[in-house]
C-alpha cells in the first residue's frame, strides 16, 4: 500500500474525474450564458448612476467568471492528458514486458 502523502490515480479515475469535471463546467457554463442574458437585458434598460455601477460590477464578475471556467476547462484537458500518457506508457510498459516474456525458453507446464 502507498503512504499516506503520495498520490495514485488510474487511468480510469483520470478519465471519470475529467468526466466529472466536464459536466460540472457544462452546467456552470449554461447557467452563466443565462444570467448573462438576463443582466445583459436589464442593464440594457436600467439607466442612471445605480445602473452603471451596477453594470461595472457585474462586467468584474463577468471576467472572473470568465477566467474560472477557463481554469476549469483547462483542467479537463489535463486530466484527459494525462490518462493518455499513463495509457500509453502502460502499453509501452506490457509490450516491453511480452518482448522479454516470448524470448524466454521455459518448460511447457500443461
Amino acid at each position: 500500500m502507498a503512504p499516506p502523502e503520495t498520490f495514485v490515480a488510474t487511468p480510469a479515475e483520470l478519465v471519470a474525474a475529467a468526466k466529472a469535471i466536464r459536466g460540472l463546467l457544462d452546467g456552470l457554463s449554461g447557467g452563466f450564458s443565462s444570467l448573462n442574458r438576463d443582466v445583459t437585458q436589464l442593464t440594457d434598460t436600467w439607466k442612471g448612476k445605480q445602473g452603471e455601477q451596477f453594470a461595472a460590477g457585474f462586467a468584474d464578475v463577468r471576467e472572473g467568471l470568465s477566467e474560472l471556467l477557463d481554469a476549469i476547462r483547462d483542467t479537463t484537458v489535463a486530466l484527459d492528458a494525462s490518462s493518455e500518457a499513463y495509457l500509453g506508457q502502460d502499453g509501452v510498459n506490457a509490450a516491453a514486458i511480452e518482448s522479454v516474456a516470448s524470448s524466454l525458453d521455459l518448460p511447457d507446464v500443461s
